[in-house]
């Protein structure tokens, strides 16, 4: 997916607030101080738009050497940029993203495409909207809810540049959905799940209607050490879970149901 790309030290300023909260889990603090010390303005760039991080900075500030030589700055600053490169992606090169990410889920693999009829629908977490603008086929309204801006406007550019009046994209996250209660026929995943998985699902519990449908789709190379999966076939959260071949040689792919039920 990155082959043929290249990354700046100023992509590291198109990051969303949600996206720089995952530096300290992403990024090694030695990489990190040596980017900040060379470039001040990213540091003061980061910390304004997510000031939690502000801690994690300055500790790797205080305990990584500073470098002077150039060659090994210019190798740190490679080496941090390509650690966090999805996200850098995501921002700077939706179309990238939307070419060469795989989809190859049918509708019929998804859902009874005579279900979606008259339906108002949600693909939450929907990235560059592959999921979002299949479901608008069938669906009398598609919300294509995502948090990153670049990929808001590159769905948004989509559905103008085909007429898609039933597409709409909206701001928002799984653990946040911004619907009311009841509000949606059907709610939609795809490799979306997972980040908080809990409050996620009882998100999706809230803004279906009752006796409405919840589906996750997903492709993954191994089923060991599943957390996602494990949390979604709980007796607690109760989808129905079935297995489909990859295609190509290239793990499984995941689909999981539930109709709500409230009381």
């Amino acid at each position: 997916m990155f082959s043929g790309i290249s990354l700046e030290v100023e992509d590291l300023l198109l990051l969303e607030p949600f996206q720089i909260a995952f530096l300290p889990e992403r990024v090694p603090p030695r990489d990190l101080a040596a980017v900040m010390r060379a470039y001040p303005f990213v540091k003061n760039f980061l910390v304004a738009r997510n000031p939690a991080v502000r801690g994690f900075i300055e500790s790797a500030m205080s305990i990584q050497e500073e470098i002077t030589d150039a060659k090994t700055i210019r190798k740190r600053c490679d080496d941090l940029l390509w650690e966090i490169a999805d996200l850098i992606v995501y921002n700077k090169f939706p179309e990238l993203y939307d070419q060469k990410v795989e989809f190859n889920w049918g509708i019929g693999e998804i859902i009874e495409p005579g279900l979606l009829t008259g339906k108002d629908v949600a693909d939450v977490g929907a990235g560059s909207g592959r999921l979002a603008f299949l479901l608008a086929d069938y669906a009398k309204t598609v919300y294509a809810v995502e948090p990153i801006s670049s990929f808001r406007g590159f769905m948004r550019s989509k559905a103008k540049t085909e007429n898609r009046t039933n597409v709409f994209v909206v701001d928002g996250f799984l653990e946040s959905i911004p619907f009311p209660d009841d509000f949606l026929d059907f709610l939609f995943t795809s490799n979306a799940l997972g980040w908080h998985i809990r409050a996620e699902l009882r998100e999706v519990e809230r803004v279906v209607k009752p006796g409405g449908g919840a589906i996750h789709i997903m492709r993954i190379q191994d089923m060991r050490d599943n957390p996602v999966h494990d949390e979604l076939t709980s007796e607690s959260a109760g989808y129905r879970f079935s297995r489909l071949p990859g295609g190509n040689g290239k793990g499984v792919k995941l689909i999981y149901r539930k109709t709500t039920a409230k009381a």
